[in-house]
């Protein structure tokens, strides 16, 4: 019988999934300069401020956040537009802008993002910071970031990169090695033939090939064994013991003729009774064989060599039998007649 041959394209692509996302971390792991650079507020911020008070900053266009740490963000802020030397009466609309920046530290430090702003034009400006009722924020800090040259800091990183590629081409492999595993099974199991032998197990085949299906067609099992004579045409090996279904009606598993018909009266009691040896009135079909009596070939072939001094086996002697002697008849004549009537 041909072998089932495993797909071994699952197994491969789990290991090489595995291999990337371990991969890409290892690398990520080891760029915490390139990632503090890119997203941590406290290397890249533009300008700094602590407690209450104001600072004034000189900016470009684009989109800024205001970050604190976790905890210390009990601030309110405003940034201010100045002309000359004077502010402007309205303040600039707080807004958080779209971005793809994202404050992150190679520490494990959190912040928050506590305000945001869309600068329209280039110029001074005045960030001015307060804290809210009942809160002190004298040990507070507001980190002011321009997000624009930061948000796509990670193609400016080989390492960066690299770790993500990998990192996101490994979770993508993984689902793949276990659609291609789900099919192969699928496969396996639509191509799969399960085949009753004569001693009443099952074999299955996983894979058919095209000498089992001529066989199949040939009305022949491709899965038996092949059985040495005298009992290939019976599908019968060499087995201890003849399979008469013995155990099976001990069990209980198998239904004798009599429990049958009980069954078909309506007796479930009779027919459910347990059968101690079904066949124990019925003769061994493993009885030893009669000896035979020796046909004196030994005297036999020395007969054929010309040697006729052999002694031959005594012979019992048997009683001689008398043939059975007829009685002769005699003939009457006229004279004893005579001597009748002289009497």
């Amino acid at each position: 019988m041909a072998q089932s041959t495993r797909n071994p394209w699952p197994m491969r692509l789990a290991i090489a999934g595995a291999v990337l996302i371990i991969l890409g971390a290892f690398i990520l792991n080891s760029q915490n300069q390139a990632i503090d650079n890119a997203y941590d507020p406290r290397v890249i911020a533009v300008a700094e401020a602590t407690g209450a008070g104001g600072e004034v900053v000189t900016i470009e266009d684009g989109c800024y956040y205001a970050v604190t740490l976790e905890g210390e963000n009990n601030v309110d802020l405003n940034l201010t537009r100045i002309e000359g030397s004077a502010r402007i009466d309205a303040a600039e609309e707080r807004k958080i802008c779209a971005s793809d920046w994202f404050p992150m530290a190679s520490d494990g430090t959190s912040f928050v993002i506590t305000e945001g702003w869309d600068v329209g034009q280039d110029g001074e400006y005045a960030l001015d910071i307060t804290c809210q009722d009942d809160a002190d924020c004298a040990n507070d800090t507001v980190y002011l970031v321009h997000t624009n040259p930061h948000q796509f800091a990670i193609l400016t990183s080989p390492g960066l990169l690299f770790g993500m590629a990998s990192c996101c081409l490994g979770i993508t492999i993984l689902p793949l090695a276990g659609a291609i595993l789900w099919l192969s099974r699928m496969n396996q199991s639509k191509g799969s033939v399960v085949m009753m032998n004569p001693d009443g197990t099952m074999t299955q085949a996983t894979e058919l090939t095209p000498e089992m299906m001529a066989a199949f067609a040939r009305g022949e099992n491709p899965l038996q064994q092949n059985v040495a004579p005298p009992f290939a045409d019976t599908g019968l090996g060499e087995t201890e013991e003849f399979i008469d279904g013995k155990e099976s009606v001990m069990k209980g598993s198998l239904l004798t003729t009599e429990q049958v018909y009980a069954l078909m009266r309506g007796d479930v009691e009779e027919a459910t009774q347990q059968v101690s040896d079904p066949f124990a009135d019925r003769p061994s079909i493993h009885q030893p064989a009669t000896p035979k009596k020796d046909p004196n070939t030994a005297h036999i072939a020395s007969w054929d060599d010309g040697n006729d001094e052999t002694e031959l086996p005594a012979v019992e002697e048997r009683p001689k039998v008398r043939p059975i002697q007829r009685e002769k008849q005699v003939d009457e004549s006229p004279a004893d007649w005579k001597s009748w009537d002289d009497l």
